[in-house]
């Protein structure tokens, strides 16, 4: 029995010192990305744009109100290569295109139709993809509150193409590959894509996910927590700003920038 009490007090310390950690960590870190921000201050027009891209610009533990990141060049350079084969201006522009007219949306908003509506599949048929989706809504309704309600207003992944093409714009500009302006234009229709397709930032992050869950067939635990730091943070740039956007008055402001 005292053996028991020691290990269960370890134990006990040990979730105790991880959690400190954490903390500790993302205080840090959201010191670091408020200094970005300060030193890159954005038009709120230009950080509306980035809001469109917050789930990944967190999930890097990066700032989504500044083009500019913290990470390496080096390693964004690495990193598109290795995950986009993205090495190049050409490679850049026509991957970017890719996102934004076609993406996996155009392969996978059917299989995300038949998942919602109770289709029975086997692993040869879509792989992970049904147990990941099954991972995804579960993970949601629990961390997020969401309901069945709220996954019924979405139909397609689209969000999980506009969120990669905003960030894919963003560290292509870092590296090298495309100008600001051509950054910024990606990123413009990229969040005009997306602002008549839903309807407020729960969609939008249910649309990602299930895009994460169904193509790229990754649970969303990491994911879930970003989603939840910015629909619940009272400073977060989707509380800051509304889903729907302006576009002309927004686009006229940008090109006075």
């Amino acid at each position: 029995m005292k053996i028991f009490l020691i290990i269960v007090g370890i134990i006990v310390l040990i979730f105790v010192g991880m959690s400190i950690a954490v903390n500790v960590f993302n205080k840090k870190n959201k010191k670091q990305r408020t200094e970005m921000e300060m030193a890159n201050r954005l038009p709120k027009e230009k950080q509306h744009l980035l809001a469109y891209g917050a789930i990944l610009a967190l999930y890097r533990l990066e700032s989504p109100r500044t083009l500019q990141v913290m990470e390496n060049p080096e390693i964004l350079k690495d990193g598109l290569s290795a995950a986009w084969e993205v090495n190049n201006t050409e490679e850049a522009i026509q991957t970017l295109e890719w996102l934004l007219s076609e993406g996996h949306r155009t392969k996978f908003n059917e299989l995300l139709l038949a998942l919602k509506a109770g289709q029975s599949f086997t692993e040869e048929e879509v792989g992970k993809s049904k147990e990941c989706y099954e991972s995804a809504q579960e993970g949601m309704m629990k961390r997020l509150s969401f309901t069945k309600s709220d996954f019924d207003q979405v139909n397609t992944i689209a969000a999980w193409d506009f969120e990669r093409a905003i960030n894919i714009a963003r560290w292509s500009y870092i590296v090298g590959y495309l100008t600001e302006d051509q950054a910024w234009n990606y990123i413009e229709r990229a969040a005009n894509a997306a602002s008549p397709i839903f309807q407020s930032w729960n969609e939008y992050f249910i649309s990602f996910a299930f895009g994460r869950a169904i193509a790229y067939e990754g649970k969303i635990n990491d994911i879930i927590w970003k989603g939840k730091e910015l629909l619940d943070d009272k400073d977060s740039i989707w509380n800051e700003f509304n889903f729907k956007r302006s576009t002309v008055q927004e686009s006229v402001a940008l090109d006075k920038v």
